[in-house]
């Protein structure tokens, strides 16, 4: 029984591994990329319509000041470049926020020969080179007007608790008017826009966003940007597309009360927030177009390069008149701020299944906590939660022990049981029920716990490999970005499952659980299955970030300590 109950556990825990995939890419994560070594040197591109590549990479307030069709605008938090023909559409977007330090927040971003820049500041958006900029912008019928800019001010900037107002409009006597005005607020990432217009025989007004955003991780040679995906909450569900090849993807439209709709990459997104629900949404997606510079096809080596567009309308039937408002937000994937805003953007950031969820927003909500409260490294944060959960779950493991003990000592009873009776099996399920009411067993009792432990296990599987809070942050020695996988070196060649880079800490995690398992093992028909658990897991963790399977060694470790304290007791 004992044999058979183990079989059971490992089968249960490859199950749900073998549902990873799966429900990764339930929770907008493309898994194409992670088995691929790190290029810092790879390109990218913003949208299709951009064919000149900008010689420099971040602008300084000011310094772009002869080009008559912008408008600069800092804040604590982001430089913009709005585009005046185009109504105030974002040509250009830094995240510039700082740490108590004054390094920049968020840093590592691709500069404009390619290259992948550790310490340049994040940009989400640069279309200073297109012809047009919709991100976002106001289409009647897909027409995108040519507005005029009222005021006198190309630079603005906007201290925190204050906010400024700036001013377009448009005017054609055969197609209408309109009015637009932006709120800029400096103590965030988003703004507020208004329109007002009247248009000749119109019928349908949308806003866009067709420039996608910027990848900011480095990447492989397969896929541009992984867990990139377009969202929306519409009729009070959350939908999505995904690009997972080369293919476009045509516009799809849901035809329900929209309460958003966004974009986002690993960690950092866009969303349109109607003030007023919206009629539809759209969203679609479509590959960067192959284009060369200086002899080099930027794009020949990778097969996945998506600008996802998304747009959100009202349909005015036989009005041509009216008023459309709108929050938009462009930053950070971060609660702190994703909080701030009026809708459930949090949905974007997909925190699993509803079962998961709050497990998942307790997690991450403990590691901010333990961060900021105690000052202390990420590293070490994830090192004291793992015993924290350790303490947690140390009285569901005694448990599972006791029972493991209970059951080796009715094994032989039950053997005997079994042939005794082998010929009338409802009076042997009797026997037993007997058997194991006499000796206090309960034959589940040893993987309940583990049941029990499972939307906890995931929802730090969830946190810990999306989170914002650890991108480029180090810990220790090679620990050098506990968002990324602790890779030593890389191999000549490619390991199915493993990839080619060697990273150390799934290795540690791996002789922590065959130390565990060589304490429970109970016979040693047990060994073919440990072996192939531990590679298992050593396979699949080698392309995980860092700070998830520092947490899993952690917790494995101590696991061990406690298992090796209840065998001593015995």
């Amino acid at each position: 029984m004992n044999i058979q109950r183990n079989i059971f556990a490992g089968l249960l825990i490859f199950l749900v591994f073998l549902t990873i995939p799966i429900y990764l890419d339930f929770i907008g994560i493309n898994e194409a990329a992670v088995n691929k070594n790190i290029d810092k040197t790879l390109p990218e591109k913003t949208t299709p319509q951009q064919t000149i590549i900008p010689n420099y990479s971040s602008p300084e307030p000011g310094a772009l000041n002869g080009i008559l069709d912008q408008i600069i605008v800092s804040t604590d938090y982001y430089r913009m470049i709005l585009s005046k023909s185009s109504g105030g559409s974002i040509s250009f977007y830094q995240l510039v926020e700082k740490n108590d330090d004054f390094s920049n927040k968020y840093e590592g971003s691709y500069d404009s020969d390619h290259n992948y820049d550790d310490s340049l500041a994040v940009i989400l958006v640069d279309n200073r080179d297109a012809v047009s900029s919709c991100s976002p912008c106001l289409l009647f019928n897909g027409y995108n007007p040519l507005w005029t800019y009222t005021g006198s001010i190309d630079s603005i900037h906007v201290p925190k608790g204050q906010s400024v107002e700036i001013f377009f409009s448009w005017y054609d006597e055969n197609l209408g008017s309109a009015n637009k005005k932006i709120i800029l607020d400096g103590d965030g990432y988003s703004f507020k826009t208004f329109y007002e217009y009247d248009f000749v025989d119109q019928n349908n007004v949308e806003v866009a966003w067709n420039s996608g955003i910027r990848p900011t991780e480095v990447g492989n040679t397969d896929v541009f940007e992984s867990h990139s995906r377009a969202y929306t909450q519409t009729g009070g569900v959350l939908e999505s597309i995904t690009q997972n090849d080369d293919n476009k993807i045509n516009k799809v439209t849901y035809d329900s009360k929209t309460a958003w709709a966004g974009i986002r990459s690993k960690y950092f997104g866009v969303a349109v927030i109607p003030m007023n629900e919206s009629d539809y949404v759209t969203l679609s997606s479509s590959p960067v177009e192959h284009f060369v510079y200086d002899g080099y096809d930027v794009f020949n080596e990778r097969e996945i390069s998506p600008v996802y567009t998304f747009s959100v309308g009202v349909e005015n039937q036989l009005r041509s008149n009216g008023e459309l408002s709108f929050d938009t937000y462009l930053g950070p994937l971060d609660v702190d701020h994703i909080n701030l805003l009026d809708q459930n953007i949090d949905l974007m950031m997909n925190f699993g299944w509803s079962i998961i969820k709050p497990f998942s927003q307790f997690v991450l909500w403990s590691i901010k906590l333990l961060h900021n409260a105690l000052g202390l490294n990420y590293g070490f944060v994830l090192i004291l939660i793992a015993l924290i959960m350790r303490v947690v779950m140390g009285p569901l493991t005694k448990k599972s022990a006791e029972s493991s003990a209970k059951m080796q000592v009715v094994a032989p009873l039950q053997k005997k049981l079994q042939e005794k009776y082998k010929n009338n099996p409802q009076k042997l399920q009797q026997e037993m029920g007997k058997l194991w009411k006499e000796h206090g067993v309960n034959p589940l009792s040893g993987c309940l716990p583990m049941l029990l432990q499972w939307p906890i296990l995931m929802a730090f599987f969830i946190v810990f490999r999306s989170t914002i809070e650890f991108r480029g942050q180090p810990f220790i020695f090679w620990i050098k970005d506990l968002s990324q996988p602790d890779y030593i070196f890389s191999l000549p060649f490619t390991i199915p499952l493993y990839g080619d880079g060697v990273a150390v800490l799934p290795i540690i995690m791996g002789l922590s659980m065959f130390l565990t398992m060589g304490i429970t093992m109970q016979d040693n028909s047990q060994k073919t299955m440990m072996y192939f658990m531990n590679a298992f897991f050593i396979l699949i963790f080698n392309s995980f970030p860092s700070g998830l399977t520092l947490y899993y060694t952690m917790f494995n470790l101590l696991s061990y300590q406690q298992q090796l304290s209840i065998k001593k007791k015995k």
